[in-house]
């Protein structure tokens, strides 16, 4: 008998389940930095909205030699500095809301890059550039604006990071991921991309700041040329696309930094459209309800539109609002109503309303990025949605269309 003590000893890999909690730790650390977000977004939108606008409506009734004008102008460039940077705040926390088109990007590819290299022009003319991209890409559904952001600043990053001269290209391919491609890739999940590619001959990044390059507020360039949250929302944009972000860097020798978005599977496609807004044509003059629990929003939209010649209802609550639908002595053309109010639901007064009128066209207004939540309002319930702080122009403009616009 072998009398020897032993000792038993259990090996186990624990790479997976590291990275597991690291994972998990990223998104509830994501999921708090959106819901602060959408709070910021509600409340600080909320008073910019009507900031802004009342500065508007003092410009257009001052001559532009008035000592006060330049000082308004200037007031309201930072008010747009403001809803950019809660903007940004918004992307980065994966709850700013999309307004998705199934675009072909070689069709609006090469417009992007030249406002992206104009941006820049000193720095551009040192740089070729080389634009790959074959023409039967599959189509993706993106946010252009959003898309076009997250373009200029990592054409703008590789443009600073060749203050000498180099070579940029920009790349545009379809890629099929497998699985064991996404190990150890954040929001990385096998299946069709299109890998829209940036990439550079420049001074590249060292190992140190590598890791850091997506923390909100990261910079190498000294705060006083910091510009915004930077790559924190270009990765914000591309996953809240679906997709996901990955950056290689070698230092002196360049920078590769690919975007993965997922391909659109309807069989549709169009071509971008005109980012200039259509000019409506008049709209005929109309009786509209606001249905806000903010006065000062309430009371910037009844003075624009009472200044065109509307009558205007005001409701602080929805039960309120209800009531005076249910006027047979109100004839409501249109309905302004915040998306999250006292009283009954937004989608309970919308199913109501339209019961009582049903060619009642409704505008839902709202700070608070639900995204989901409008996104089904809006495909169920045939309303139109506008995002706060909107402009008087903006919010004109609208409702001429939605009022031009046949049933």
């Amino acid at each position: 008998t072998d009398n020897r003590k032993r000792v038993v000893g259990v090996v186990r890999n624990t790479q997976e389940f590291h990275e597991a909690q690291e994972e998990l730790a990223e998104a509830r650390r994501l999921e708090a930095v959106g819901t602060m977000a959408g709070g910021i977004a509600h409340e600080f939108n909320n008073h910019l909205t009507p900031v802004r606008g009342f500065i508007e409506l003092a410009l257009d009734h001052l001559d532009s030699d008035n000592p006060a004008t330049d000082g308004l102008r200037t007031a309201l460039d930072r008010v747009d500095y403001c809803i950019e940077l809660v903007s940004q705040v918004l992307t980065y926390g994966r709850k700013s809301v999309l307004s998705r088109k199934v675009v072909e990007l070689p069709k609006i590819l090469p417009s992007i890059v030249r406002v992206a290299m104009s941006m820049s022009h000193k720095r551009s003319t040192k740089v070729v550039l080389e634009e790959q991209w074959p023409a039967g890409l599959p189509a993706v559904s993106i946010d252009q604006t959003q898309f076009q952001q997250a373009m200029v600043h990592l054409i703008r990053n590789a443009l600073q990071a060749m203050p000498n001269g180099g070579h940029l290209t920009v790349h545009a391919e379809k890629a099929v991921v497998k699985a064991e491609e996404c190990v150890g890739k954040r929001n990385a999940n096998p299946g069709s991309y299109v890998c829209v590619s940036i990439i550079d001959t420049g001074i590249g990044i060292n190992p140190d700041n590598l890791r850091h390059i997506f923390e909100p507020f990261f910079t190498t360039h000294g705060f006083a040329k910091a510009r915004g949250m930077g790559l924190p929302i270009v990765q914000g944009i591309v996953e809240q696309h679906g997709g996901w972000i990955d950056v290689a860097s070698e230092v002196g020798k360049g920078t590769s930094v690919k975007m993965f978005f997922p391909i659109e599977k309807k069989d549709k496609s169009h071509e971008a459209t005109d980012s200039v807004l259509p000019v409506s044509p008049a709209a005929p003059i109309g009786h509209m309800l606001v249905a806000d629990d903010e006065e000062f929003i309430r009371d910037i939209i009844r003075r624009v539109f009472e200044a065109e010649s509307w009558k205007v209802a005001e409701a602080s609550e929805t039960t309120t609002a209800l009531k005076i639908i249910k006027d047979p002595t109100n004839s409501i053309d249109i309905l302004v109503l915040d998306l999250t109010m006292p009283g009954p639901t937004s989608e309970e007064i919308i199913d109501q309303a339209m019961a009582i009128q049903p060619n009642l066209k409704i505008l839902l207004i709202s700070t608070f990025a639900e995204d989901a939540r409008i996104q089904q309002i809006i495909e169920m319930k045939r309303v139109e949605f506008m995002a706060k702080p909107f402009t008087p122009k903006e919010i004109l403009t609208k409702v001429d269309e939605m009022m031009t616009r046949r049933p």
